[in-house]
């Protein structure tokens, strides 16, 4: 999963190279537009385009004839009850070319979010960071502290939580960003060293919010850094929310991307055939 993520990574860095000094609506419209194509390519190479055809016609002409016998109670209940078989057949033949097609929908959420859903923090802003450590692991008992560098201020100390019930293990702290620049937070744990990468500064570029665990979901879901390994399950930074605008209105990233793909699904239907 992790070379997979470097590889979709690098070649979503070159899609994104043309756009770095626009504004993020216009990089987020080309890839979702580029999206809803490619799903629709990868439905229709993967669906029984004539089945559904058949089923869609047998389905149309049972509805012309609901409104053309709509006084015959006994025909009218046959032709619905019709209409109900061949939807669900209609649903039978789309459902695995709609599983096929959220593969890599999915991948490109992800590289979307790595760059649409957070912005770095600016200097003088502060933030909180949480490290979580793995079962077994107990934040009471550890010795566990954060080391960051000059251009980064601890401002307080470590906030231990140790909750079974929750499954909750967790140490955080509020940080200060002072310098632009990319910077390295490392977290001591008993003997063990963990590092998570913390960007600040004006320029809009992708940020990790999460340096994952080694579960496979986290590794998906995360691509920005490597997974963690040791007593240290995760490390999360709250970065603020990147400002995406469209005609002056603040929109979300994954709503517009929705809107987008579908209406270029929509749109390229009939071209694409």
């Amino acid at each position: 999963m992790g070379a997979l993520n470097s590889i979709l990574t690098v070649a979503f860095d070159a899609l994104s190279w043309p756009f770095r000094s626009l504004p993020p609506i216009w990089g987020l419209s080309v890839i979702s537009f580029a999206t809803g194509i490619l799903m629709l390519w990868i439905f229709g190479k993967v669906s029984n385009q004539d089945a559904i055809k058949v089923v869609r016609d047998k389905i149309r002409g049972n509805l012309i004839g609901i409104r053309l016998f709509g006084d015959d109670l006994g025909l009218l209940a046959r032709m619905q009850g019709r209409i109900v078989g061949h939807t669900a057949r209609y649903m039978g033949y789309a459902l695995f070319p709609l599983v096929v097609t959220l593969i890599p929908v999915l991948l490109i959420l992800v590289q979307l979010n790595y760059r649409y859903a957070a912005r770095p923090l600016a200097p003088g802003e502060t933030a909180i960071v949480k490290v979580n450590l793995r079962p077994g692991t107990s934040p009471l008992r550890e010795e566990v502290r954060l080391e960051a560098p000059d251009a980064v201020a601890v401002e307080t100390q470590g906030v231990r939580i140790d909750d079974p019930n929750e499954d909750l293990r967790q140490v955080a702290w509020r940080i200060r960003a002072v310098e632009p620049g990319d910077y390295t937070l490392r977290f001591h744990v008993g003997g063990e060293t963990a590092e998570k990468r913390l960007r600040i500064g004006a320029e809009r570029r992708p940020v990790s919010a999460v340096r994952p665990g080694r579960e496979f979901w986290e590794v998906l879901l995360f691509p920005g850094e490597d997974p963690v390994r040791g007593a240290v399950q995760s490390v999360e930074v709250q970065y603020g929310k990147l400002p995406i605008e469209l005609l002056g209105f603040g929109v979300n990233w994954l709503v517009f991307f929705f809107f987008v793909s579908l209406i270029a699904g929509f749109a390229l239907k009939r071209p694409l055939g």
